[in-house]
């Protein structure tokens, strides 16, 4: 968790490079000690987690604790980090304790992302200096079967007949970037767009201002090859989705 500039910069191949280093840190006695268990909710779609911490040495500066739901597996992908259950900042710590358990009282939480394995999950909690960001103590545990929700983030305002069915979209597969074209003689005032991934995360945005000849180039190079969606909104809350395959190639 701490970043020197040096060794460690934020890449996991620092950990590889600075082998002797990292194990020399592991050697360090732990200023936490962490319990970390699931409470049934009879839902599938919900979680309730109890993360307890005990300190073991004095720490007078603030902490984050956090709780992270993962995927084991997702595609080709490993340890795919779906939601954070203590929201993005974590739970913020500035009273003195010997044992604190989060949250009090325990809360069921929406599971409001899409789970592709759910009977591959996995929970970590982590307790962390909120100043320096070094992560004092964490742990791993199996999680229960959760199915998630559909994918979030598209609009579900009715569509209704517009110039938006008008806009073309290619090459689609995209590789590096696509384009949307607008019919000739049409009015894009007023008109928006939004690429989003599977868990509904806006990756880009934009609007139709900046068009060469009715065509608009969105570069897409540094996104992961997958499936995307693309919504396309204008005046009078009309919405059309899209969806969009990203194969970028070497």
């Amino acid at each position: 968790g701490i970043l020197d500039g040096n060794k460690f910069k934020g890449n996991y191949t620092d950990l590889d490079a600075n082998g002797v280093e990292a194990d020399r840190r592991a050697l360090v006695n732990p200023q936490f000690d962490l319990q970390l268990d699931t409470i049934a909710t009879n839902n599938s779609s919900t979680i309730s987690v109890s993360l307890t911490l005990t300190r073991r040495t004095p720490i007078v500066e603030p902490l984050v604790a956090q709780v992270v739901l993962l995927e084991n597996q997702s595609g080709t992908f490993r340890n795919v980090v779906r939601k954070q259950l203590f929201g993005a900042d974590g739970k913020t710590i500035t009273t003195n304790f010997t044992t604190l358990t989060l949250p009090n009282p325990a809360e069921q939480i929406v599971i409001d992302v899409p789970l592709t394995n759910p009977s591959q999950l996995r929970l970590v909690g982590y307790v962390q200096n909120k100043n320096t960001k070094e992560i004092y103590q964490s742990i791993v545990i199996d999680a229960p079967f959760k199915r998630g929700s559909v994918i979030v983030g598209l609009e579900s305002q009715e569509v209704t007949p517009s110039t938006l069915n008008g806009i073309t979209i290619y090459p689609n597969p995209a590789n590096g970037t696509f384009n949307f074209r607008i019919p000739d003689g049409q009015s894009s005032e007023g008109f928006n767009w939004k690429l989003l991934d599977q868990r509904g995360i806006t990756v880009r945005a934009g609007t139709f201002d900046n068009m060469i000849s009715n065509s608009l180039q969105v570069g897409v190079g540094d996104l992961a090859n997958g499936i995307y969606f693309i919504v396309l909104s204008g005046p009078g809350h009309s919405v059309v989705h899209r969806k969009l395959v990203i194969m970028n190639r070497n």
